[in-house]
């Protein structure tokens, strides 16, 4: 049930809201949505007292791989500037302490500049209970022997596990967490309202309408959440007639196809132009996932049947056969990622209406080893202002866990932690790119109640961020007025 509540005394932003004459305003809220605006003339019985404190439209990570995110959160974290003897320092001390045996799962570390490739065999020499160690950016996993055995792969000659290999050893993973994952899920949810984050689209690798619907039965969700179907689940989606857009339950919508085009940087797998100075195997230009005659394929089996497509393209040769794909197609959805585009195809994301879905906070970790991966490209890399510029519609994301599930820390990097200072937004488009609508009548009352002032947004002091209060559809999902069905 939608709630009616007023919220008094609260400061709008310019760039997120109608223009107001008076500083203090009254904000309405009837059936989910902002029914008026007012000045503020007095308090008002059973309101919410703003205090002067901003209201925001709700934020949105575009791209999260949530049930991922809400294991990952409560494993072994791995440092990301660690060496191979770092890691394995810090495996020997987690085995130490360890009351019991059992699998050990890690998640964070990055070998694209180690020496030598990871072995199952090192991993053996720490313990035969099993080890899956999942890569900082989600594209190799590696394991001992035993652990092998718990991704369902033991077959596999070295124990290093990339891109595709990876991916299944993951859903492996998760298919028989099930249970442990839901539980872990909802208290992600309530750490993403407490962000303030209204909505996600979930990336997750696994079919993730059956399983939204599934926690849907046992609890609302706290956020909108769109669900991505990847191609193995494709004909299954386009048979029950689903489009993106369709209502699958409360606050829960189908999203876009998801594929995979290329690897990451981290990998040394991303699709580009120019070679990899230390290419991995015989990869000289990274990894292209499919070809490009099935990639249009695809997508144009998911545009006939009203699916959206996103399309994982981090190198600039994957990004422009993506846009290739979605020209030739006629095809609606975003690139995502969008790390390195080149300049000549800048332009193009907004001539063929297709979104540029950007993860800024994966600079905090790339930046270290973009130099030494991308040498010819790196002057170009992260490129928001030149993308916002050229037309692109900016929607800024987690790729949680591979970045924390937190906008604010996305629009800080955006506006003061830019790879290259001339790329730096503004304040304000960095949050249009983490919202979806705004503080109008007739908007809908996702909203968020923050601890910043005006004059530190305006600064753009992400890192000072705070909610008191998270809305969607007016009913709070972090705050004093929290509900059991909120």
């Amino acid at each position: 049930m939608d709630a009616d509540v007023t919220i008094c005394r609260a400061r709008l932003m310019p760039g997120c809201s109608d223009p107001m004459e008076t500083e203090l305003v009254d904000v309405a809220v009837r059936d989910g949505l902002i029914s008026a605006i007012t000045p503020h003339r007095r308090m008002i019985a059973d309101a919410i007292d703003a205090d002067g404190a901003v209201l925001l439209p709700g934020l949105w990570d575009a791209h999260v791989h949530f049930s991922t995110h809400a294991l990952l959160a409560e494993c072994l974290q791995l440092p990301a500037e660690a060496d191979l003897a770092g890691i394995l320092h810090r495996l020997r001390e987690e085995l130490a302490i360890r009351e019991s045996g059992g699998l050990l799962i890690g998640f964070g570390h990055r070998s694209a500049t180690w020496p030598d490739e990871p072995h199952a065999e090192v991993l053996d020499e720490l313990s035969c209970e099993p080890i899956v160690l999942i890569a900082g950016d989600l594209h190799s996993v590696w394991c001992n022997s035993s652990g092998l055995v718990a991704v369902g792969a033991l077959d596999h000659p070295t124990g290093l596990l990339r891109e595709e290999d990876a991916f299944a050893a993951m859903l492996h993973l998760m298919a028989t967490e099930t249970g442990h994952v839901d539980a872990l899920v909802r208290g992600a949810q309530r750490r993403a309202a407490a962000l303030g984050v209204v909505g996600m689209v979930d990336m997750e690798m696994s079919w993730g309408v059956g399983t939204w619907q599934r926690r849907l039965a046992a609890s609302p969700s706290l956020q909108r959440v769109e669900v991505a179907t990847y191609p193995d689940e494709l004909d299954q989606l386009i048979a029950l007639g689903l489009r993106t857009g369709d209502l699958l339950g409360e606050r829960l919508r189908v999203g876009p196809l998801k594929i995979i085009s290329d690897g990451s940087l981290s990998s040394r797998t991303a699709h580009c132009l120019s070679p990899y100075p230390h290419p991995i195997d015989d990869s000289p230009h990274g990894v292209a996932n499919l070809p490009f005659e099935e990639m249009v394929s695809l997508m144009g089996r998911a545009t006939r049947n009203g699916v959206e497509s996103a399309v994982h393209a981090i190198g600039d040769r994957a990004c422009r056969d993506a846009l290739d794909a979605f020209e030739a197609v006629g095809a609606v959805g975003t690139i995502e990622h969008a790390q390195l585009v080149h300049p000549n195809d800048l332009h193009r994301f907004a001539a063929l209406r297709v979104g540029a879905s950007v993860q800024p906070a994966h600079l905090l970790e790339d930046e270290a080893v973009l130099d030494d991966v991308w040498p010819t490209s790196t002057d170009r890399a992260f490129a928001l202002r030149a993308l916002h510029d050229a037309g692109a519609q900016l929607r800024f994301g987690s790729d949680a866990p591979v970045s924390p599930l937190d906008p604010w820390l996305a629009m800080d990097v955006a506006v003061n932690k830019p790879h290259r200072v001339e790329q730096a937004l503004t304040p304000n488009e960095a949050l249009a790119a983490c919202t979806r609508t705004r503080v109008a009548v007739g908007a809908p009352a996702d909203l968020v109640l923050t601890s910043l002032t005006p004059a530190q947004l305006d600064d753009g002091k992400f890192a000072l961020h705070g909610s008191r209060i998270t809305m969607v559809d007016g009913i709070a999902t972090h705050g004093p007025l929290d509900t059991p069905s909120g």
